[in-house]
């Protein structure tokens, strides 16, 4: 038989190519001794180069299926193997929970690195390419900067929380419990009763805490109309009841936040909330910070002068001078035959401030030295 040039030209240029192909596609004997060194009782399948340029191959082990990468120096890089939903651990749920909701995921791995240590990538389904996620063995998302841009682009709708009873065990429903049970009662009882002593509105704020908590506890996602249904209880008890101040509907609010905080958010960040929450109270009501601030009044001012029941100027001057205290604006609300119902901003005069702070210190004083003499007087009646 008679070979053509062409065709032998063809034969040849085949045969390098296919020789070429395999000498690429060889496995580095220094891969093949790093992955028996590392798994000596596993046979590894076919190697193929990812695109990350690492020399990969499944294997099995256990009757689980994983795999392995590898440099072309033979360095170990990682070993991944998929998993279910299932099978993670309880934080990482509770934080899929927490930030992404009821997503789908298209794949997990529970991922060995030889640098990062155990991490777990979830994959979720996104219109075009799919979201990677990684979070390490404690629940906590890789890359703060990344968590932060995914929850600036979230869509706003139903929250979905991260705990859920189903998942804590016993220790954290008693944590949970508890830490709600110390924020509500510093909130009502040290911060608001110690200062205001009604005990209707303590009992208000600790019914609140008390009785929603097991409510959001249990519930496995906040909706809008969750959120109305909460409003008009709070609406509710405003009709149903004497009027509340503004001081009362703010503390209201946070007995509600905190019971919101406690049972939703993860520990980490329910602490640092509930703790602002305390620190705004005990700030924003403290006495100290407002000593000198403007108050506001209803008063009724006596006159006979129907001339001068319509100057406000004329009725600041006589306030002030009166009652001795500062007055930024007055307002007129009705007028009877011999006097006037005004509405006062005012505070007190410098003076008398001052005067009230040093009768405080001297008081102190007196109350700090009077104990010695007391502890004297009971250890000579004592002997």
């Amino acid at each position: 038989m008679v070979v053509k040039p062409t065709a032998f030209k063809a034969n040849v240029l085949a045969l390098l190519m296919a020789f070429s192909a395999a000498s690429a596609f060889a496995v580095p004997r220094a891969v093949e001794e790093a992955f028996e060194s590392k798994y000596p009782e596993v046979e590894p399948e076919e190697w193929q180069v990812d695109s990350n340029g690492f020399w990969e191959t499944a294997f099995t082990e256990d009757g689980k299926e994983y795999r392995a990468d590898f440099t072309e120096e033979g360095f170990w890089v990682e070993t991944e193997r998929s998993i279910e939903f299932e099978d993670l651990p309880d934080k990482i749920k509770r934080a899929i929970r927490m930030e992404f909701g009821s997503d789908e995921i298209s794949e997990i791995e529970v991922v060995d690195h030889s640098s990062r240590g155990r991490f777990y990538d979830v994959e979720f389904v996104r219109p075009g390419e799919n979201q990677d996620v990684e979070y390490d063995v404690y629940g906590k998302r890789v890359g703060a900067i990344a968590t932060v841009i995914d929850g600036l682009q979230t869509p706003v709708g139903t929250f979905n929380k991260a705990k859920s009873p189903a998942d804590m065990g016993r220790l954290d429903l008693l944590f949970e419990f508890g830490f709600n049970l110390l924020t509500i009662f510093i909130f009502a009882w040290v911060i608001y009763y110690r200062r205001h002593h009604d005990h209707q509105m303590l009992f208000l704020l600790l019914g609140f805490n008390l009785f929603l908590f097991p409510i959001f506890l249990v519930s496995t996602s906040l909706t809008a109309g969750f959120g109305f249904t909460l409003f008009a209880l709070l609406a509710l008890v405003r009709l149903r009841s004497d009027t509340f101040s503004k001081t009362e509907v703010a503390y209201l609010l946070g007995a509600v936040a905190l019971t919101f905080i406690n049972a939703m958010l993860p520990a980490r960040i329910e602490m640092v909330s509930s703790l602002v929450v305390l620190a705004t109270a005990w700030a924003g009501d403290h006495p100290r910070v407002w000593r000198g601030a403007y108050q506001t009044a209803r008063i009724r001012y006596r006159t006979k002068d129907t001339t001068t029941m319509l100057d406000k100027d004329y009725l600041r001057e006589r306030v002030a001078e009166e009652f001795r205290v500062e007055v930024n604006n007055i307002e007129i609300d009705r007028v009877d035959k011999n006097q006037v119902r005004l509405t006062v901003m005012y505070r007190e005069l410098p003076e008398v401030r001052k005067s009230r702070r040093d009768e405080e210190k001297q008081r102190k004083r007196r109350k700090g030295k009077g104990r010695p003499a007391q502890l004297r007087a009971r250890s000579q009646t004592d002997e």
